[in-house]
């Protein structure tokens, strides 16, 4: 399993402060972090919230606490396993402990089942970490750990919090004595473990008041175990401090959706990122209803029409409705809801119930094209653990202010299926139906719910959107706050049969609200279709219908003005840079480009010198200088017991050992195991031989050599990525070019899931989406970039253009060395040609990330024949405005003098 971009940028920055701790301590590393992701964003200009001081642990300052935050559906588990690795990395613990905490029995035995399987992904990780030398535990059978595990595998205990979670320690499992676990204490030092109680003493015979307690917990203490905690926001109390204080861990690193206060958030990763990445369905389209039989008949026929669109997709999608239904004595109940279904001729067959007596559920695939099952009943019981990204519409059976389930039921019709975005764009999109008939209540209960997932405030405002005409539009919650469509209406004879057609109708953009005199009102947004239109005003008394059909000219005249460009037919085609090398069209990005190279680690030195890695050692203090920062160890660093019977272990042993923990740290998949192999037994010997260092100091202080080796490999492959991309794009003889199977494609559907710009007085002419639709800026229509934006859509040659969204998947890009580069306007020109345009600031015009910048922009515009500029608020004199036509006209005499030529 590949990890994702935002999982591997939460373990980039839990690596970066883990490998800072031994220098300068948690807290300092923890604001070194930040400021290293701040100066990131300001660089990328997606400026990040502000995070509260570190706060340490009671008792424990010393020891690394923060916190991972990653929304429902983020794969919290799998970053755990993967942080197990790096903790073990940089604590030079090649044999680990952990103590991995979940918030219930449920999820403790999923976690188990995943951990224990060897072909789970999550297992694999640890494996492939490990060299397969893992143990799994479950808190209920600890006493099955021996000593021989600890000394040799990397071994994990999973349990729930509230295990250790007491006030009073006495006739608890975890802290009770066990005379199994005698061997574990025959050499430890016992100050600070918890001692047999008078108490406990008189209920045993076996046990000496004032003795050490032969327990879990006094085991976990001489060990210091990795403490990871799952859904941190439930552990955040004084109580919890107190378990962290009996089991002493020498780091603690949780992972939660929602973290409060006291929690400190090393890494934040938003929905945005989950749905970038195709692992999540937004937005939600939001239907309220007056009870909770409309509202099942709106979720029944939402899952029809996504059946029917599922049915032209690659993959088998074979869309499922989740009903929270309400504990007996309330309606509606489990069997209501059934009966309910049944009677409008749902197969029984379809339906399963999965509440705490009943697990229907259970053993079945629904996965299996040949599984029926399109519905799904419960109260409770899909809080936890249950993962069907099939799911794809919530009806709930009360209000949203009241029902504690649907926070967690709503997660899981959040999940895409197959984590990649589906071609009909209904199937990229959740639905929830709402016994509650206020729309403003209910959008506002559902933003409560999704902030209680990990959603963002910001993010919540693009997630739920409206769906039908008596939502007020305008609103916090419509994707087009700027003006509501126009609406086509049409008066008729309130009954039965009116009702049953409208309903028919509702599929095709139709809705209608009653009023309090016999008749209704039925509408229709936007675009209306002929059939549609014909149907309605047949229905309705014939002396009205001339009114109506001029009211449908009028309203399509309507429509037809507030399409936007792109609607009309307009689209701006833009084509990716590749680079031809040896005949072969390859995508210019630097990774594509060495998958092309035979670089390796024969060119990186071995040689470890003075100047790279300086040991010197007193009685009680070594120190080790890494590139100038010095790293201070007190030899009071806890070491694992001598073991009985296990031998002194020889230097060549020891050193060949060495090795192969530096290789595992060391490893990545562009580099060949036994070049890596050799490439470190030279780098150790060098050490051995040449400069006399002890292979018992090497291995002790393995953390700082592996950074250095880590560094070195990487200094290697940055100068290789660096050449391979100079040779391709830039130096003499270079074949920058593009082509027509690269092209990224602006049209009416794009940007449909970002976050717009509400504007005031301002009107944009040529923007591509309309004046309504224009994604949001970095700052008001006071900005400087806004400013820029004015001074294209005025500009003459310009035909149409559109604002470039920073790392959406749709949006453009160029290869800069380690990343990519999203300029900030798009634009087609008059006589065909593309010009983008990148906005620089005055404190950013001259600095190296610009450069960069330009010339690959530059590269770009010559492989290409389009045009390509860097705006200033001023240069040279010129005004924005000024110098887009001077790059313009720069352009043309170039182009024309190479035409000549």
């Amino acid at each position: 399993m590949e990890l994702k971009r935002y999982q591997q940028a939460t373990l980039d920055a839990l690596d970066r402060f883990l490998t800072r701790v031994p220098a300068s301590g948690p807290a300092e590393a923890f604001v070194h972090e930040v400021a290293h992701q701040e100066r990131a964003a300001r660089l990328s200009g997606e400026p990040l919230p502000a995070r509260k001081p570190y706060q340490p642990l009671t008792g424990l300052p010393q020891v690394p606490y923060v916190c991972l935050r990653l929304p429902t559906g983020g794969g919290k588990t799998l970053l755990a396993a993967e942080s197990v690795r790096l903790w073990s990395q940089v604590a030079a613990r090649p044999q680990p402990l952990v103590l991995w905490s979940v918030s219930s029995t449920a999820i403790k035995d999923q976690t188990l089942d995943a951990l224990s399987d060897r072909t789970h992904a999550y297992r694999r990780r640890l494996d492939a970490a490990f060299g397969g030398r893992v143990r799994v535990f479950d808190i209920e059978a600890f006493d099955m750990l021996t000593p021989a595990d600890l000394a040799q595998n990397a071994c994990v205990i999973v349990s729930t919090i509230q295990a250790f979670r007491v006030g009073n320690t006495s006739g608890r499992r975890v802290y009770a004595h066990h005379e199994a676990l005698e061997p574990f204490f025959s050499a430890l030092p016992t100050e600070g473990m918890e001692r047999v109680s008078q108490d406990e003493a008189a209920e045993s015979p076996l046990l000496t008041e004032g003795t050490v307690k032969f327990s879990l917990a006094n085991l976990l203490y001489h060990h210091r175990p990795l403490m990871l905690v799952d859904e941190a926001h439930n552990a955040v109390t004084g109580l919890s401090r107190d378990v962290q204080a009996r089991v002493r861990p020498a780091a603690v690193i949780e992972f939660t959706a929602t973290p409060k206060d006291r929690n400190n958030i090393l890494f934040s990763v938003t929905a945005t990122a989950l749905k970038d990445e195709e692992m999540i369905k937004l937005p939600i389209r939001l239907r309220p209803h007056g009870d909770w039989r409309s509202a099942v008949d709106g979720a029944l026929r939402t899952r029809r029409m996504l059946e029917e669109n599922a049915k032209r997709d690659k993959g088998h999608i074979r869309p499922v409705v989740l009903y929270q239904a309400q504990p007996k004595g309330r309606e509606p109940t489990v069997e209501q809801i059934r009966d309910y279904l049944v009677g409008r001729l749902v197969p029984p067959g379809w339906i399963k119930i999965a509440t705490g007596d009943r697990r229907e559920l259970d053993g079945v695939n629904l996965r299996d094209p040949s599984e029926p099952t399109r519905h799904v009943i419960t109260v409770q019981a899909l809080r936890e653990g249950w993962d069907c990204p099939s799911a794809y519409v919530l009806c709930a059976t009360q209000k949203l202010r009241s029902a504690t389930a649907v926070e967690q039921l709503l997660g899981r019709v959040l999940r895409m299926p197959y984590a990649e975005r589906r071609k009909d764009p209904a199937l990229n999109m959740a639905y929830a139906h709402v016994s509650e008939p206020e729309f403003n209540e209910t959008a506002q209960a559902l933003t409560d719910k999704l902030i209680g997932m990990g959603f963002t405030d910001e993010e919540v405002k693009g997630s739920v959107q409206p769906d039908g005409l008596a939502a007020e539009q305008g609103m916090l919650f419509d994707p087009t706050p700027v003006r509501p469509q126009p609406v086509w209406q049409v008066p008729l004879a309130d009954s039965d049969e009116v009702r049953a057609v409208l309903t028919e109708m509702a599929e095709a953009g139709v809705e209608w609200t009653p009023a309090t005199d016999g008749s209704l009102t039925a509408g229709i947004k936007g675009e209306v279709v002929e059939a549609v239109a014909e149907r309605l005003i047949t229905m309705s008394p014939e002396t009205n219908r001339p009114t109506l059909r001029a009211a449908l000219e009028k309203h399509r005249e309507k429509v037809e003005q507030r399409r936007s460009p792109a609607e009309k037919g307009a689209v701006i085609e833009v084509p990716l840079l590749f680079a031809l090398v040896d005949g072969e069209l390859i995508p210019a990005d630097t990774d594509s480009l060495m998958e092309l190279s035979d670089w390796s680690l024969s060119e990186a030195s071995a040689c470890l010198d003075e100047a790279d890695l300086k040991f010197r050692r007193s009685d009680e203090v070594m120190e080790i200088d890494l590139d100038g920062e010095k790293l201070v160890y007190s030899r009071t660093t806890v070491t694992q017991p001598a073991l009985q019977g296990l031998g002194k272990v020889d230097d060549d042993s020891l050193a060949g050992t060495l090795v192969q923990w530096l290789e595992r740290a060391c490893r990545a998949p562009d580099l060949p195991q036994d070049h890596l192999r050799a490439w470190i037994s030279a780098a150790v010997a060098h050490l051995r031989s040449r400069r006399g260092i002890p292979v018992q100091t090497l291995a002790d202080w393995q953390d700082a050599l592996s950074a250095k080796l880590r560094q070195r490999i990487a200094g290697q492959r940055d100068a290789a990525r660096h050449a391979i991309r100079q040779a391709a794009l830039f130096d003499e003889g270079a074949a920058p070019t593009i082509s027509p199977h690269g092209t990224i494609r602006f049209d009416a559907s794009t940007y449909a899931d970002v976050a717009l710009t509400p504007l005031n007085r301002l009107r944009f002419q040529k923007h591509l989406l309309g004046n309504d639709a224009v994604p949001a800026f970095d700052g008001d229509e006071t900005g400087e970039e806004f400013a820029c934006a004015q001074a294209l859509d005025a500009l003459e040659q310009v035909e149409v253009w559109l604002r470039n969204i920073p790392r959406h998947r749709d949006s453009f890009s160029l290869p800069l060395l380690k990343d990519n580069f999203y300029p900030d306007f798009v634009a087609k020109l008059t006589d065909g040609r593309l010009f983008i345009v990148e906005y620089k600031g005055a404190d950013r015009a001259t600095n190296e990330d610009t450069r960069n910048k330009t010339q690959i922009g530059t590269c770009w515009a010559r492989a290409s024949g389009h045009v390509y500029a860097t705006i200033e608020k001023a240069k040279h004199g010129l005004g924005m405005a000024e110098q887009m036509r001077t790059a313009l006209k720069l352009d043309s005499r170039e182009t024309i003098l190479s035409g000549e030529g």
